[in-house]
């Protein structure tokens, strides 16, 4: 699994826990060819961002009921940066450092 890019992201949900980490729920235009090699059929990301540093981006796949944790590997370096800078920009406790 490895996403080359996303469009169009959408914030849809936000948990904070205070002083610990940020969650959110991120819709986004998948490519099609990643849709049909991993068999996707409504992916989502849910992003986890950690105070203390550090992120977790995980692809959810309501279609399938399918968990998949991504590493930095599995993501490009440029989507990987648009992703984590996005759920910064509308994580509550990471709105002053999203830049």
């Amino acid at each position: 699994m490895y996403l080359n890019h996303v469009n169009n992201l959408h914030c849809n949900s936000k948990l904070s826990l205070k002083q610990v980490e940020d969650r959110l729920i991120i819709t986004a235009d998948f490519p099609k060819d990643f849709l049909v090699v991993n068999e996707l059929l409504d992916p989502f990301l849910y992003v986890t961002l950690y105070v203390r540093g550090g992120a977790r981006i995980k692809i959810i796949d309501e279609g399938t009921v399918n968990v998949y944790a991504l590493t930095r590997k599995d993501v490009a370096e440029e989507t990987y940066e648009q992703i984590i800078k996005f759920a910064r920009l509308h994580a509550p406790q990471f709105k002053n450092f999203a830049n």
